[in-house]
């Protein structure tokens, strides 16, 4: 895992979850750690396929879309019909809540629900398969 960096909101938390729509994911760009820009603003629940919801904590650092520098033309990090998606996946490969499978399963159906086009779609979710279990694996 990587490095934790702590985060201390000055806006009131309670104005900042009313603002943000139903499901969707709050969060701050931590421009000081390019591995994980996205700090999560607040405690909020992302809602995932089936009304499945899952709590984000704040401060919780993460990545968005894991796509390497030369891809972002085709998935940007912050794809807006991709991020609750990679939002989701990151919280539960950070988390291990159930399985790797399962996990990249979620990311797909998300996608799908968020209408990101198909062959993105494949494309990332064929690229978590392939290239997660590093991820998945670390400990640290």
């Amino acid at each position: 895992m990587s490095k934790v960096f702590t985060f201390n909101p000055v806006i009131n938390p309670v104005k900042i979850r009313q603002s943000r729509p139903p499901g969707g994911v709050l969060v701050w760009i931590a421009p000081g750690d390019p591995d994980n820009p996205f700090t999560a603003a607040c405690d909020h629940k992302i809602t995932g396929p089936v009304g499945m919801d899952i709590v984000m904590q704040a401060g919780f650092n993460y990545d968005g879309a894991s796509v390497p520098r030369p891809l972002w033309w085709f998935i940007p990090r912050a794809d807006a019909r991709f991020f609750r998606a990679a939002s989701l996946h990151d919280l539960l490969y950070a988390t291990r809540e159930g399985s790797r499978a399962v996990a990249d399963a979620i990311l797909k159906a998300v996608a799908e629900q968020d209408r990101m086009p198909c062959l993105k779609r494949w494309a990332a979710y064929l690229a978590v398969r392939f290239g997660g279990r590093g991820a998945w694996e670390d400990d640290d």
